[in-house]
């Protein structure tokens, strides 16, 4: 992509200017703009758009000119992390969720026959070891266990863990063992991008795998020079069998001696007691409940980021018990609910929510904070109540604002919603295509902060509506839905 300057200096030619004559139309000084096109000024939002009205853009020229200007502001390093972000907000249903509960086409090795000593070629045979040793563990171990160590930012780290999706694995526990980078070295990009496509790449095990599992992390400045000298730097540790893998993850060396397999366990575990939590698997509705009931409203960011609005804070007592189904947690998620809708009434901020999430409440009345097991579905009446609460609070200054996400600008699916816990907390919310979901906190700094930084820079990008535009779309769903009545 150019510069900010590159295509100032473009269209100020292209449209049959020169510096000094736009300078004389536009007012501004001449040696300001001169210096801003050098390189040696940085533009200003004011100078910007006093330039805007002189050029003849179409949408993908004043798109990209707008970009342009944002990543000028705002840094390349750290534009780039936001687009990591932005493309883990964009992934598919399919790419998150395994669909088909049928087995991988896998040939299923007899482990049995195996040397002590054994070297592997090509990924599809890795795969097929690990599938079969772990398929061979579920059903001879009371508890088994894959524990791993691999750079997770390489795409076929995560191929790997593919077939183990399948109702089969539900008994296996998995942990993984990663490398953060915090410390920018040889000139690479923000390592932050490292970062989030470690957890782009650990997002579809998360929702598809049926076993339990937990992610370590440790800090660590990066050496690919080291990495790329030792033949195999990474590893995965079953109950049985310790498969070490190369950089390219292409070569594997299975080794099944004993005492080589209690080494590599016990220097495992001495790796994770120095390592930290980057999350401990999937939590309850009550478990996200009883977080945010803890956090001090005033330390929440103006912008939040759901998959629906906030349908909770307009929840009366009579509609809680209306659609709470029984379960041995109704008391205790019904109180829990009513001191976090006492905490959102002394809250303002903006919500920013999906296009899919908001036709997923108004056409089945379902909010995705609680499964099917927990509670029913909303009638209509009291989905066009709520709608229209939506609708008073964007005309309320004081109030909460709800804004959509363009769906023209960023293209989300029904898949992932953000909560933000100050300081150092993160939920990703997994929809599943039923509509009901998975809760996953996140525990790094780092990550958390760039994550939610993304959010707040949402609106500068133009991925929001107006409020004008939003209560046009809250309108028109209370309109059809009085249609149903």
């Amino acid at each position: 992509m150019d510069t900010i300057q590159a295509l100032i200096k473009h269209y100020i030619e292209s449209n049959g200017y020169t510096v000094y004559s736009i300078s004389q139309q536009s007012g501004l000084n001449r040696t300001t703009l001169q210096k801003i096109l050098s390189g040696q000024r940085k533009i200003t939002k004011e100078i910007y758009e006093k330039l805007l009205p002189f050029f003849a853009l179409s949408p993908i020229d004043k798109e990209e000119l707008e970009q342009a200007f944002l990543i000028n502001q705002i840094g390349t390093e750290r534009f780039q992390t936001h687009m990591e972000i932005k493309r883990i907000l964009e992934m598919s249903t399919s790419t998150l969720y395994q669909t088909d509960d049928s087995p991988y086409d896998l040939i299923v090795s007899n482990v049995d026959t195996w040397s002590n000593c054994m070297l592997i070629q090509g990924t599809y045979q890795i795969v097929n070891a690990i599938y079969s040793v772990a398929l061979k563990n579920v059903t001879t171990e009371d508890h088994p266990f894959i524990y791993t160590f691999a750079d997770m930012s390489h795409p076929y780290a995560s191929i790997f863990f593919k077939p183990l999706y399948h109702p089969t694995f539900q008994p296996l526990h998995v942990k993984h063992l990663i490398e953060y980078q915090k410390t920018q070295m040889d000139g690479e990009n923000y390592d932050n991008i490292h970062n989030i496509q470690i957890l782009k790449n650990l997002l579809p095990s998360f929702a598809a795998f049926p076993g339990t599992f937990e992610v370590h992390y440790y800090y660590s400045a990066r050496n690919r020079f080291k990495q790329q000298a030792t033949a195999f730097p990474y590893y995965v540790i079953t109950n049985t069998h310790v498969i070490l893998l190369s950089p390219t993850y292409e070569t594997a060396l299975i080794l099944s001696d004993k005492a080589i397999h209690e080494y590599y366990l016990h220097n495992y575990e001495q790796l994770l007691a120095r390592s930290n939590i980057l999350t401990s698997g999937a939590q309850t509705p009550l478990d996200l409940l009883n977080v945010l009931n803890g956090v001090d409203p005033a330390l929440n960011y103006p912008i939040c980021l759901n998959i629906q609005p906030t349908i909770e804070k307009y929840l009366t007592p009579e509609m809680i018990d209306k659609y709470m189904l029984e379960s041995p947690y109704k008391d205790v998620i019904r109180a829990k609910l009513l001191e976090r809708i006492g905490q959102l009434t002394k809250e303002s901020h903006t919500i920013l929510f999906t296009l899919e999430g908001l036709k997923l409440f108004t056409a089945e009345g379902k909010n995705v904070n609680f499964p099917d097991t927990l509670a029913a579905r909303f009638d209509i009446e009291d989905r066009i109540y709520i709608l229209r609460k939506f609708i008073e609070a964007n005309q309320n200054d004081t109030d909460y604002h709800f804004l959509l996400l363009d769906p023209s600008k960023i293209h989300t699916s029904l898949n992932i919603s953000i909560a933000f816990t100050p300081p150092s907390m993160t939920f990703l919310m997994l929809v599943r295509n039923d509509g009901n979901s998975m809760i996953l906190p996140l525990e790094e700094h780092t990550l958390c902060s760039s994550i939610m930084d993304f959010i707040q820079t949402l609106p500068e990008y133009g991925y929001v509506c107006s409020v004008e535009q939003t209560n046009r779309f809250l309108q028109e769903e209370i309109e059809q839905l009085k249609k149903q009545l």
